[in-house]
């Protein structure tokens, strides 16, 4: 299975659920190989899996300085050198995490992501346009999905999860083709709940301007039967909480984000996994996302008491820790 976490707002908390949710999905199914996937430009994710802020980003500068660099940028200057046929070299960008950051769990693996991306974006783009080979588009629109699927060949059954780029770029695109499911984090705002309407349009292609309609993505996707993820859950991210529920506050700007999703189920119901309700919240955590951050550590490693981060000490109080543990283990529990 692969979960594309990607919102078309930025913001939201993405990377930090993506990180979170792999980590918590590898220590309860020891037995599945789980592969993060870095397609953000930032390289957020990465710096965390490589060992957190500081540790990770020198590691991450590393790979991006190799010949040629470890990272899914490095595999696609060789995919624009060979658009329509696979490399042979995909597994070699394959990463095991814990030889980075022995604080993961032996079976989380990363694709580093890579600033690159953003000027590869161009390449793509105009690779993908060219009339000849007829299914050009199509060609570039998996190399994500190519490397994805050698790497489920050679390993049994692995687990993906590819934290994307807000923007719905190029990189964005071979995210969304090579994804089967999308967890889509939303935050209590009026943007989020654009955001949702957005994904109608963008994705799968629900009131696009007529002009647009032939060389919309998802026009060329069904002209190549390339299959859309479906919007699998809805993360409720960074919700103040009283009494174990969302504030009154939130809840009312939840509700905009859910009626936006009912509009979007009403328009398509395809798009989505289940008519099942697909919300969850995730209560701010504040504290313990700093210190998983900064450290790169999983939910499960984190202990109560005083981090020393950037020469300060911060408090992991209990009951913030066990509330950001339910919610993580409600929301791995639904995948």
């Amino acid at each position: 299975m692969r979960y594309a976490i990607w919102n078309n707002k930025g913001g939201v908390g993405k990377s930090f659920v993506t990180f979170i949710t792999a980590c918590e999905y590898a220590r309860v199914h020891p037995e599945k190989m789980v592969v993060i996937v870095d397609m953000c430009p930032q390289a957020n994710v990465s710096e965390v899996v490589l060992g957190g802020n500081g540790k990770g980003a020198d590691e991450l500068e590393k790979l991006l300085t190799a010949t040629p660099r470890k990272t899914v940028g490095g595999y696609f200057d060789e995919r624009i050198s060979s658009p329509h046929a696979m490399t042979g070299n995909e597994t070699s960008y394959l990463l095991k995490a814990n030889t980075y950051n022995p604080n993961l769990d032996e079976n989380i693996y990363l694709i580093a992501g890579d600033p690159s991306l953003e000027i590869q974006a161009e390449a793509i783009n105009q690779i993908a346009g060219q009339t000849l080979p007829p299914n050009s588009w199509s060609n570039v629109h998996q190399w994500l999905k190519d490397l994805l699927n050698t790497i489920t060949r050679k390993h049994d059954d692995p687990v993906f999860f590819i934290d994307c780029n807000p923007s719905f770029s190029a990189y964005t695109e071979l995210a969304i083709i090579a994804s089967d499911r999308l967890i889509v984090p939303c935050t209590a705002d009026g943007s989020s709940a654009r955001a949702i309407t957005n994904i109608g349009q963008l994705v799968y292609g629900i009131n696009v301007p007529a002009a647009y309609a032939a060389v919309s993505f998802s026009k060329r996707a069904a002209t190549y039967s390339l299959p859309l993820p479906t919007i699998h859950v809805i993360p409720l991210n960074r919700s103040t909480q009283y009494e174990q529920k969302a504030s009154k506050a939130f809840s009312a700007m939840y509700s905009a984000i859910k009626a936006r999703a009912a509009k979007l189920y009403s328009a398509n119901k395809g798009a989505f996994t289940s008519s099942k309700d697909q919300f969850l919240d995730i209560p701010d955590a504040h504290s313990v996302s700093v210190v998983t951050a900064h450290l790169g550590l999983p939910l499960h490693k984190i202990k109560l008491g005083k981090y020393q981060i950037h020469d300060r000490d911060t408090q992991v109080p209990k009951d913030s820790l066990n509330r950001y543990k339910d919610a993580f283990a409600n929301l791995v529990g639904r995948l």
